[in-house]
């Protein structure tokens, strides 16, 4: 009998663990803080923040890497339950966004190596010339609704970055650590313009009934904000501190 009990409570367990409620997660690749390879499966500093925080609340996350687009069709759809770094001019008008931002794009103005530009001054210093923009993109200020360039439209940043390396555009708008990484492993000739022109804070939306869930999640994220735990994480990825991000202090990035 107590072999039978035993068995039972067992499979009862594993059946509870099994059937957890799980949530899905739709995300453009943005390394170092969402991304996906077959070598690593699902990593960064946001998919570690948020596996961690579900996990405590006893929640499953099912993690999807797709193009911004496609997340979007899925939230419309009814697919997806959360969406990372989303827009929401594109999202379902009813979904709802995270407060405490915890990614930063950290946007400069790339060149090819041969440009005699040298560094940001000004938007005006680019008037005239080919600036590639990325259909998707949701673009900081200044430099959104700036018109005084040539907007050559590029599908996604792969293409525009390829552009530039090629010399079909001469500036591009972009994110400082991708950049850097697509630039080494491809090897293109293109640098960006010091200094960085702005490090915005992004968002997650998801579906409103998970308000309760959002607001425990966030609760969480900042009581790990207050003991340091966010400050040493992108130190290791960044090499610059989230609090330095937050304020704006962000020229530790360009080291």
């Amino acid at each position: 009998m107590r072999r039978l009990a035993a068995l039972l409570l067992f499979w009862l367990t594993l059946a509870s663990a099994q059937a957890r409620e799980q949530f899905t997660v739709c995300f453009d690749d943005w390394a170092p803080y969402a991304a996906y390879t077959p070598e690593r499966g699902h990593h960064g500093i946001t998919v570690t923040l948020m596996r961690e925080i579900f996990n405590d609340m006893g929640l499953g996350l099912k993690l999807q890497s797709a193009t911004q687009s496609r997340c979007v069709a899925a939230a419309h759809a009814g697919r997806i339950d959360i969406m990372l770094f989303g827009d929401k001019e594109a999202l379902p008008a009813h979904w709802l966004a995270t407060t405490i931002p915890t990614e930063f794009w950290l946007v400069g103005a790339w060149v090819p190596q041969q440009s005699p530009l040298q560094r940001y001054e000004q938007l005006s210093q680019f008037n005239g010339l080919r600036v590639a923009m990325v259909t998707d993109y949701i673009y900081p200020a200044p430099i959104h609704g700036y018109h005084g360039w040539h907007s050559v439209m590029v599908g996604d940043a792969i293409d525009g970055v390829r552009q530039l390396a090629a010399r079909r555009v001469d500036v591009m708008f972009d994110d400082l650590i991708w950049m850097r990484e697509i630039a080494k492993s491809k090897k293109l000739k293109i640098r960006m313009l010091p200094p960085l022109i702005a490090a915005q804070p992004q968002q997650h939306f998801y579906k409103p009934h998970l308000a309760p869930l959002f607001e425990r999640y966030e609760q969480e994220v900042q009581a790990r904000i207050k003991r340091g735990e966010l400050d040493a994480r992108y130190r290791a990825a960044l090499g610059i501190s989230y609090d330095a991000l937050r304020r704006g202090d962000y020229a530790g990035a360009l080291q």
